[in-house]
C-alpha cells in the first residue's frame, strides 16, 4: 500500500487532524447518548468508523502494486515497407503495430523499425524499453564515419555499413581516380576505405555505387608544419637525390650531405633555414644503416627528432645495427627468395615484413613503419621509389612520402579532432590535442564553444556544440569543418542512436509479469460513500420501527 499524499503541504495536515477530530467528536456523541441500547451504540459506531475509514481513504488516495503483464509494440517508420514489417512481426511474435501517426506511447516495451520518427514521439517513450531495427533500402547507406580534420599526408579512414542488392564495386573517388574500394556481397556489408590526405585545405570525395553517389566525404587536411631534413649518405643516389627535390618542393628545409671520396664531401642545401644549415638539430635525419652509429643521428634520436633508414640491402643485418645504434627494437622476417617483390606500380620492395611490436607503427600500405623509442625511429623496406617520379605517377610518389612524414612528425600544436558527419542541430563533441595554451573558448562559425580540460590530461579539451549553421565553419581563422544539413539522409539514424544511448542506463524490462499500480476508480469511491451514508440514515429509522 502506498499514498500519493503529499506531507510537506500544511493543509494536508489540517484535513487530517480534521477528520481524527470528526471521528473522535462522533464516538464521544455516541457514548454520551443514554437514549441508546449497547448494541445500537456498537452498531452506530461501526458505521461512524466506517465512514471514516473511507473519507480517510479517498483523501490519501491509496494505490497498490498488482501484476501487469508487458505490453509490445512495433513502431515503424513510414518508408519501411510493409513486406519487412510482417516478417519482424513474425520472428519477433509482436502482434501491434503502429506508425507514427496512429501511435499512442502507452506500451512498456516498443520497438522501433526504421528511423524516420518525428523527435517529438521519441520524447515520449522515456518510461518504455527501447530496442531499434534500422532499415534501409537496397544499395543504400546504413551508416558512415570519417575524421574531419586530418594532417596532410595522414591516412584518412573512412568506415561504414551498406545493404547491397546484389555483387558490385564500393568507390571512392576524386574526380575521375579511384582512391580505394571495396568488392560488396550481396546482404549487409562493412567497409573501411583508406587513402591518404594528400591535398591541402578544404577537401572532398564521393562514395560511388554505380551508377550513384551514396555520400559525399568532407573534410579539411591541416599543412604539415615544414621540417628541417638533413640526409647523411655514403654516397649520393638517384633516391635519396629525388626525395630531397621532392621535400624541398613541398616547403620543407633540406641539407643534403654526401662523402664522394675520402676527405671530399658534397653539401646542398634547399630552402635554407637554421636547423638546415647545422645551426640548429634538424627535425628528421633521413640516412642509411651503416650511418647507425653516428653521432648526429644517436644525438637526434636522444633529443626525441625523427630517424628514417633507407636504402637497405641486408635486412636483417641492417635492422642488428639500426637497433644497436638508436636503441630500437626492429626485427624482420624473410617472406620470399625473391630479390625484390612488387607492393604497387613500379613499386617494389625487399622480401621481408616486419615483426610486430607494442611500439612500432606501420606507415598504412606500405612496407615502412616508425618505432617510438626517445625519438621516432623509422626503417624503409622499399627498394627504390624514384622509377615512380621518372614515370611521372607523382600521385603515388607524393602519397608514399606523405605518409611517412605524417608518421614521423612530432604532433602538431591545436591538434583538432572530432568524428564526421557532423550533422546540424545536433550536439557533437570536439577535442584538441596539445592547445598552444589554455583556451577557454574556441570559436566555430558563429558559435562560441566553452572549453573543458581533463582532469588526467592537461593537454587535452574538449567542447561541445549543435552547430547552428550548416556548410564550411572556420576555425582558429586557418581551419575549417563542415556541418551537414539538417536534411542529411543519416541524420535521423544518428537522432535514433542518440535516444537509444540515452535509454541504455534504464532497468531492462523482462519478458515476464512486472509491477503496476493498481488504485479505486472514482466510482468505486462515489459507492462507498453512498453505501455508507445510506446506512447512517437507515439505522436511526430501523431502531423507531
Amino acid at each position: 500500500m502506498q499514498t500519493t499524499v503529499n506531507w510537506t503541504n500544511s493543509i494536508n495536515w489540517v484535513i487530517a487532524v480534521t477528520l481524527l477530530i470528526v471521528l473522535i467528536g462522533q464516538l464521544w456523541l455516541i457514548a454520551r447518548n443514554q437514549s441508546l441500547t449497547n448494541g445500537r451504540k456498537w452498531i452506530r459506531v461501526g458505521l461512524n468508523v466506517m465512514l471514516c475509514l473511507v473519507l480517510t481513504g479517498y483523501f490519501l488516495q491509496i494505490q497498490w502494486p498488482v501484476a501487469k503483464p508487458a505490453t509490445h509494440a512495433l513502431l515503424i517508420a513510414d518508408n519501411v515497407p510493409s513486406a519487412f514489417t510482417n516478417r519482424l512481426k513474425d520472428s519477433l511474435s509482436i502482434r501491434e503495430s503502429f506508425t507514427s501517426r496512429n501511435f499512442k506511447p502507452e506500451y512498456d516495451s516498443v520497438t522501433l523499425v526504421g528511423q524516420n520518427f518525428p523527435v517529438e514521439l521519441l520524447t515520449q517513450l522515456s518510461n518504455a524499453r527501447l530496442q531499434w531495427i534500422p532499415y534501409s533500402g537496397p544499395d543504400q547507406l546504413q551508416d558512415i564515419r570519417w575524421k574531419s580534420m586530418v594532417r596532410q599526408g595522414e591516412m584518412q579512414h573512412v568506415t561504414g555499413r551498406i545493404a547491397s542488392s546484389k555483387e558490385q564495386l564500393l568507390r571512392l573517388r576524386f574526380g575521375n581516380k579511384t582512391l580505394d574500394s571495396s568488392m560488396l556481397q550481396k546482404g549487409e556489408n562493412s567497409f573501411n576505405l583508406r587513402f591518404p590526405a594528400f591535398t591541402q585545405g578544404q577537401s572532398q570525395v564521393e562514395l560511388v555505387l554505380e551508377p550513384n553517389t551514396l555520400d559525399t566525404v568532407r573534410f579539411f587536411a591541416r599543412r604539415t608544419q615544414p621540417l628541417s631534413v638533413q640526409f647523411l649518405l655514403n654516397s649520393p643516389d638517384f633516391e635519396s637525390k629525388t626525395l630531397a627535390d621532392w621535400l624541398g618542393k613541398h616547403g620543407h628545409s633540406v641539407q643534403l650531405s654526401a662523402t664522394l671520396s675520402k676527405d671530399i664531401s658534397s653539401n646542398v642545401s634547399i630552402n635554407k633555414s637554421a636547423k638546415s644549415t647545422g645551426k640548429i638539430a634538424p627535425d628528421l635525419i633521413v640516412t642509411e644503416p651503416t650511418n647507425a652509429n653516428n653521432v648526429a643521428v644517436r644525438k637526434a634520436v636522444a633529443d626525441g627528432k625523427g630517424v628514417l633508414f633507407i636504402n637497405l640491402t641486408n635486412p636483417e643485418t641492417d635492422c642488428r645495427s639500426i637497433n644497436q645504434g638508436t636503441g630500437s627494437s626492429w626485427q624482420v622476417r624473410k617472406t620470399s627468395n625473391e630479390a625484390t617483390v612488387p607492393v604497387g606500380t613500379n613499386l617494389t620492395a625487399l622480401p621481408y615484413r616486419f615483426a610486430d611490436n607494442l611500439n612500432q607503427f606501420m606507415v598504412p600500405g606500405y612496407p615502412i613503419a616508425v618505432q617510438q623509442t626517445n625519438g621516432r625511429v623509422g626503417v624503409s623496406l622499399l627498394s627504390e621509389t624514384y622509377p615512380l617520379s621518372l614515370s611521372g605517377d607523382s600521385a603515388t610518389y607524393n602519397r608514399v612520402w606523405m605518409a611517412v612524414l605524417a608518421r614521423l612528425s612530432q604532433a602538431d600544436k591545436n591538434t583538432i579532432q572530432t568524428e564526421a558527419p557532423i550533422y546540424q542541430g545536433i550536439q557533437q563533441t570536439i577535442y584538441i590535442n596539445n592547445p598552444s595554451s589554455r583556451y577557454q573558448t574556441i570559436r566555430v562559425g558563429n558559435d562560441k564553444l566553452a572549453l573543458t580540460y581533463s582532469a588526467l590530461n592537461d593537454r587535452l579539451a574538449k567542447g561541445t556544440s549543435s552547430f547552428r549553421e550548416s556548410g564550411w565553419q572556420t576555425m582558429q581563422d586557418s581551419l575549417a569543418i563542415y556541418v551537414e544539413e539538417s536534411t542529411a539522409p543519416l541524420r535521423t539514424n544518428h537522432i535514433v542512436r542518440q535516444f537509444m544511448l540515452a535509454h541504455q542506463n534504464l532497468d531492462v524490462l523482462e519478458a515476464a509479469d512486472r509491477k503496476a499500480i493498481a488504485k479505486l476508480p472514482e466510482w468505486g469511491w462515489l459507492l462507498l460513500f453512498v453505501i455508507c451514508f445510506t446506512a447512517l440514515w437507515i439505522e436511526p429509522k430501523l431502531g423507531q420501527s
